[in-house]
């Protein structure tokens, strides 16, 4: 990491405590009835690639679509360890209930531990009105290991390790239409920074789309989301390297969520993301590339109680890869539980 770069995670950090202790205040017009809780969770996931697995992950609405990963010829099997602890605040006024919570999550490999990182969250959500909420959120994940590939900045082309450290910022603006249908307008703004060997793909990014969640029946609620987003590297700017990974990405994702029964609900999601890359260097193996990925997500959730829930789910991804020599699948099983307390 360059020099002056490691404070920023910290200041977002205070900066967002202060923001969203001062979104919680300002909604306060009377009593509140406040209380602390945590959400502990524990994933352990099988991957039929470890290079693919973080990405195939983050390929959500809530998480990071646009996450880098580097597609490679080996394709190593492995079992993840997902623990995560999430300490929520709550508050409940007059204009609903506000949240304030801090997460760390984990991803330990069992065969490859290169690979091992960690997930930072901080947010708020509180209400404007009985209709109307608002979500604003810092996530930092720190040195990710992408994988091995070659240099450009020195003209050797040696092989290093490839890593970023991702900064995002999200807002989402909630909406109750009708009794039956909810609007939100997603938006996000990011910075990816790479080691030395790769500072030329530092890109600043954001993100805008709407999601509209429709409640069919009791037992049936249907997810439509679109997202746009646009991200710009420093090799734009910086041809010696021809390593310009500038981009467009359109992201269309599709979801139905079943109440089974009392106990048991199923969620079904697919994800189509098609990312162009926009360099026009010569020499750039970027020009008139895309990838295109898509993803599959099954997830069968079993409550045992108010406070306890087990999941299983199986995710299944293929991916047109850059290189078209290395167009990949991946397959993700997943089981895991959660309690809070």
């Amino acid at each position: 990491m360059r020099p002056g770069r490691h404070s920023l995670p910290h200041f977002v950090l205070r900066t967002l405590c202060s923001l969203g202790a001062g979104c919680l205040l300002g909604t306060w017009d009377g009593p509140a009835r406040a209380e602390w809780s945590a959400i502990a969770e524990q994933k352990t996931s099988y991957t039929t690639d470890a290079f693919q697995f973080s990405s195939a992950r983050r390929l959500r609405l809530t998480e990071d679509p646009s996450q880098p990963t580097v597609v490679s010829a080996d394709k190593p099997e492995d079992v993840i360890w997902e623990p995560a602890l999430e300490v929520v605040h709550a508050a409940h006024t007059t204009q609903g209930k506000n949240e304030f919570s801090v997460k760390a999550q984990g991803a330990i490999y069992t065969n490859n531990p290169i690979f091992n990182h960690a997930d930072y969250r901080i947010q708020d959500r509180f209400s404007l009105d009985r209709a109307t909420t608002v979500l604003v959120r810092y996530r930092y994940v720190p040195n990710l290991f992408l994988g091995p590939n070659f240099e450009r900045r020195t003209g050797a082309r040696s092989i290093q390790e490839e890593r970023v450290s991702s900064h995002h910022w999200r807002a989402e603006v909630e909406r109750r239409l009708t009794q039956n249908l909810t609007g939100t307008l997603v938006t996000r703004y990011g910075l990816r920074r790479y080691n030395d060997s790769f500072a030329e793909r530092d890109t600043n990014f954001g993100t805008v789309g709407p999601r509209i969640d429709y409640r069919a029946a009791d037992w049936l609620t249907l997810m439509v989301t679109y997202l746009y987003e646009r991200g710009l590297a420093d090799g734009y700017e910086q041809p010696q390297f021809a390593d310009d990974v500038s981009y467009y990405l359109h992201m269309v994702s599709a979801g139905l969520e079943f109440r089974l029964h009392r106990e048991w609900d199923l969620g079904l999601t697919y994800i189509h993301r098609r990312k162009t890359f926009t360099s026009g260097i010569v020499g750039d193996t970027h020009v008139d590339r895309f990838d295109a990925t898509h993803q599959g997500i099954a997830e069968l959730r079993y409550h045992l109680s108010t406070a306890a829930t087990a999941m299983l789910s199986f995710q299944y991804g293929k991916r047109t890869s850059t290189n078209v020599l290395r167009d990949f699948q991946d397959t993700i099983v997943s089981i895991g539980g959660q309690y809070r307390f």
